[in-house]
């Protein structure tokens, strides 16, 4: 089984310390892999912002709140290893812009939690821009204010189709797990509730 499925079956599990033990073997031995570092700090993060919640509401747990005490009480060895792999993978991926890209939105409104700056964060997310990595969503602030405006507004439905339609954004759902959601599938899913309401499908037409 390859290690994105085993770390989506601990996710689904709630064994996050155990999917945080694998993702560090597998950075250690495959260095060069993009994803491994990706799916690491996006986990290293939502150990801090949503590891307690989670176990808040796990109603049906007996074992609930000695599991969110346990989180709470790895918090300062989270962060140790957030800084730790952040620096890490910056410096072996500061020039991808897949890397870039995704390192900004992980490390958005926490950057302090990785060790650096909103600054740093900031010039990340320039950087993936400039490299045009994920151009197509580069305008969503634009057409989301113009579908409040318009919803039945023809280049707001060509957009959101654009977005739906576009491999890359495909290829991400499929390869970059939560990591993947939480950046791309939120804009997926607000392109699929434009589509819906207009009756469309999103299937571009030849």
């Amino acid at each position: 089984m390859h290690w994105k499925q085993q770390v989506q079956l601990l996710e689904q599990e709630a064994n996050f310390d155990i999917a945080i033990f694998l993702l560090e073997k597998v950075v250690k031995n495959n260095p060069d892999d993009v994803d491994a570092y990706i799916f690491l700090l996006f986990r290293l993060r939502e150990m801090w912002l949503e590891g307690g919640v989670y176990w808040c509401n796990v109603a049906k747990d007996p074992l609930r709140d000695i599991k969110k005490e346990y989180y709470d009480s790895k918090f300062e060895s989270y962060m140790a290893a957030a800084q730790k792999y952040f620096a890490e993978s910056y410096a072996l991926f500061s020039k991808n812009p897949e890397y870039l890209y995704y390192a900004a939105h992980i490390l958005g409104h926490i950057a302090w939690y990785f060790g650096t700056s909103d600054e740093r964060q900031a010039d990340l997310e320039h950087q993936a821009i400039r490299m045009r990595y994920n151009a197509v969503l580069n305008m969503m602030d634009y057409y989301k204010e113009l579908y409040d405006k318009e919803p039945n507004n023809v280049d707001v439905i060509k957009y959101a189709t654009d977005i739906i339609n576009a491999p890359s954004i495909q290829e991400q759902l499929a390869t970059k797990g939560a990591a993947g959601e939480y950046v791309v599938g939120r804009y997926v899913t607000w392109a699929k509730e434009v589509l819906k309401k207009a009756g469309s499908n999103g299937t571009s037409s030849s």
